[in-house]
């Protein structure tokens, strides 16, 4: 594997055997979500759950923020490109969020979440925030945003692949209609 398969792996890999796992790590995500009070409310984003929430409305709100994505960037993708096909676009959505699995787990680290505590409490008083409790949340932060910034190459990466867009008028566009997308589920959900 080299650099190029790491950051477009619709280039290398059978559309069944993405869409499988897509489907297997959305799978994870959703009990990810629930066990760690979370919820997938948008792509990219994830926020906290409210009081005596069921899986059930784990998988509702997740599933449909995954759904909202996928429509509207297939429908972006067909006015595009014609031939744009929806597994495509279907494991675009799918492979992209695998990596933000990770933030969740990054912010349930017992250490992280002291740390985060404790400067939370601290926030009023700067002095009284400890140089450790900076440093892992400081840390924890390069991470989740690493994680993000990979999460969105693979999107564009994967909707490029479907698509075929090369102007950079349709990439602007496109991450337009993706920055949108994102705020309306969030607000919709």
């Amino acid at each position: 594997m080299n650099w190029k398969t790491l950051f477009n792996p619709f280039l290398k890999f059978d559309e069944k055997k993405l869409l499988i796992a897509g489907i297997l790590f959305f799978i994870l995500n959703i009990f990810a979500s629930y066990y760690t009070d979370s919820i997938n409310d948008s792509i990219f984003h994830y926020s906290g759950l409210e009081e005596n929430q069921t899986i059930w409305e784990v998988v509702k709100t997740n599933s449909l923020s995954y759904l909202l994505a996928i429509a509207v960037i297939f429908i972006l993708g067909k006015i595009l490109n014609s031939k744009t096909r929806f597994i495509d676009i279907l494991n675009t959505v799918l492979i992209s969020q695998i990596p933000l699995i990770i933030i969740i787990l990054v912010n349930e680290l017992p250490f992280y979440k002291k740390a985060l505590e404790n400067h939370s409490e601290n926030i009023g008083t700067p002095e009284k925030i400890l140089f450790w409790d900076m440093a892992v949340l400081t840390f924890g932060g390069f991470i989740s945003l690493s994680i993000l910034i990979y999460s969105i190459v693979l999107y564009y990466n994967g909707f490029k692949t479907a698509t075929n867009i090369k102007k950079w008028q349709h990439i602007v566009l496109f991450a337009l209609i993706s920055f949108l997308t994102t705020i309306v589920s969030q607000i919709i959900f």
